[in-house]
């Protein structure tokens, strides 16, 4: 099912006398160290400020923005969950200067809901304190600042990394029963905690996302961490992979590009739904630099048609016609050079020059790590050489 000339998978992620690509994308133990500690003085920040909220009456609407009000709400306690690529292990140390590595951390507000479905707490008003919250303590730890982004408010830390804070309302009274039914069923049997949660999760209309102009949208992350668990549970472990490998991609070739980290994952997805179909079976996770080569086929023609985002009623490429363009082109170029490098090259510095041109130097130069079919270079070397576009590499991208 994988046969190609040059057999590159350990220059993926098999080396073990030197950091194959998948180990230079990681983003090392002590950056991710520095980002966990910064991630908790957030988190301590606002819960301690938090205390605050049910006292201020400008964070409140309807029938609980009244003096009268203030004595029967009840103290606000803000919870925590990580989200996006951390959540996903999809991370990946920036391949260019001014790239940065972001964590997601969303921020819960068990709340009292009003009549019409709104959380009683202001959208605007919780953006406003989770600033004032958060700027003293950037200014103390020499961080770049706090800013508002539309849906989420931003904490740029160092050049490099920023964390993002999306601010989310759940109802108190819901909140509050699967709370008490997670510690009584934890004590009386022994289901996993994953279980658990499946069991007694909020529905996902209830959860509510504030947006900087002030309004509240439904939106529950967990959905897509649950998109994202079912791929890796059809595909493998090699789903993970092959995402970062994309976006190592991306990052390479453009500083900026509107083709997003979720657009590649459902990318990934279809074109790993057609191998399965055309092959009649599902990839295996032995051959990463095949499995690549084989998405990389596909990706053009399913960038050139709409992808979906697989939660929301969204396209995730609505670019406009020229930035389509471009982002097929370089499809294209990266579909013809990787079928240069597995399956018409003889050479093993030549496979690894070839996909160094792909991915940049932090694919390892290990020629010796690169297995050649021998019984088929005679016929290669003899063949008339197919004509490829060369790759394009593009600084920017508008969009």
């Amino acid at each position: 099912m994988s046969n190609t000339l040059a057999n590159a998978h350990a220059l993926f992620c098999g080396l073990k006398a030197a950091p194959s690509y998948l180990a230079q994308l990681d983003i090392g133990d002590e950056a991710r160290r520095d980002l966990m500690d910064a991630r908790q003085k957030v988190r301590s920040e606002l819960r301690a400020a938090a205390n605050a909220i049910s006292f201020k009456d400008e964070y409140w609407q309807g029938e609980w923005n009244s003096a009268s009000k203030r004595g029967l709400r009840l103290r606000v306690e803000v919870k925590f969950m990580t989200q996006g690529s951390f959540a996903y292990k999809t991370i990946n140390d920036p391949a260019r200067q001014k790239q940065e590595i972001d964590l997601d951390d969303g921020m819960y507000v068990p709340v009292e809901f009003l009549d019409n479905g709104q959380p009683a707490l202001t959208a605007k008003g919780l953006f406003d304190f989770v600033v004032t919250a958060l700027t003293p303590l950037a200014a103390r730890e020499g961080w770049q600042g706090v800013v508002t982004k539309q849906n989420c408010v931003r904490v740029n830390l160092w050049d490099g990394a920023h964390l993002d804070i999306p601010i989310y309302s759940i109802p108190r009274d819901r909140f509050v029963q699967i709370t008490e039914a997670l510690a009584k069923s934890f004590s009386d049997t022994k289901l996993t905690r994953t279980a658990m949660m499946d069991s007694y999760r909020l529905p996902p209309d209830k959860i509510m996302l504030a947006r900087k102009d002030g309004t509240w949208i439904q939106s529950d992350p967990q959905k897509l961490q649950d998109w994202v668990d079912g791929r890796i549970l059809m595909y493998g472990a090699v789903y993970r992979r092959l995402c970062r490998f994309f976006k190592g991609w991306r990052d390479h070739t453009w500083q900026d590009s509107p083709l997003s980290s979720l657009c590649l994952m459902c990318a990934i997805d279809q074109a790993l739904l057609e191998f399965s179909n055309e092959m009649g079976g599902l990839p295996t996770n032995e051959r990463d630099d095949y499995l690549f080569l084989e998405v990389a086929k596909r990706l053009p023609n399913i960038l050139q048609k709409e992808v979906s985002n697989p939660v929301l009623d969204s396209c995730l490429n609505a670019w406009e016609d020229d930035v389509r363009r471009d982002i097929v082109a370089v499809a294209s170029a990266l579909s013809a050079e990787m079928a240069s490098a597995l399956e018409r090259t003889g050479d093993a510095e030549q496979v690894v020059r070839k996909l160094r041109s792909v991915f940049g130097k932090r694919m390892p130069y290990r020629p010796d790590a690169v297995k050649i079919a021998g019984n088929q270079i005679a016929a290669i070397v003899h063949a008339t050489p197919a004509k490829n576009p060369a790759p394009l590499v593009i600084a920017s991208t508008s969009g």
